[in-house]
Formats: structure tokens, C-alpha cells, sequence
């Protein structure tokens, strides 16, 4: 089975359940929608939890870099689901 990368478009159909950056609420973003700060931290969270270390730099976060980080977990092992187009999750 080849393996299937991710693609710019795919950080739209890619949701996670976030902590909000106001409030002690979670959000349900995508990576796409997430701000640098909410992506840092849950790029760094991810790796961490399958031995993979991240240092995002401390400023923008830009979707090629989103998507190479992400691309580097799927090619070490990592799943990372995504939403088939057009469907959004209920919440």
C-alpha cells in the first residue's frame, strides 16, 4: 500500500480538538483555521506523544511549513485523519 500524503487542501478536513487561547473552553478547528499559537502547540504535543520532537519557530506559521510537519509524521508512522470533502464534523 502506498503511502498517501497530505495536501494543502487536506489541512481544511484535518480537525482537532484544541484548548481555546481565551478561555478554559476546547475548540474544534482545523489546522488550516488554528492560529500559529494553537498550531505550535499541538504540533509539539503530537510528536511528542509518538517520540518525534518539533521546535516550530516562534512567529507564522505558514500552510507549506503546516504541511510539511504534518507530512513528516504520516511518513514516520503517524495517523492523521481527515474529514472526507464536504463533510464537516458536528459540533
Amino acid at each position: 500500500m502506498a503511502l498517501e500524503l497530505m495536501t494543502l487542501d487536506d489541512l481544511n478536513h484535518i480537525y482537532v480538538l484544541i484548548p481555546n487561547d481565551q478561555s478554559e473552553e476546547r475548540d474544534l478547528l482545523t489546522i488550516a483555521n488554528m492560529s500559529d499559537a494553537q498550531f505550535r502547540w499541538w504540533i509539539v504535543a503530537k510528536g511528542k506523544m509518538h517520540g518525534m520532537q518539533f521546535l516550530p519557530s516562534m512567529g507564522r506559521i505558514g500552510m507549506e511549513t503546516r504541511l510539511n510537519m504534518i507530512n513528516r509524521m504520516v511518513r514516520n508512522g503517524v495517523r492523521i485523519y481527515r474529514t472526507p470533502k464536504g463533510v464537516q464534523p458536528a459540533g
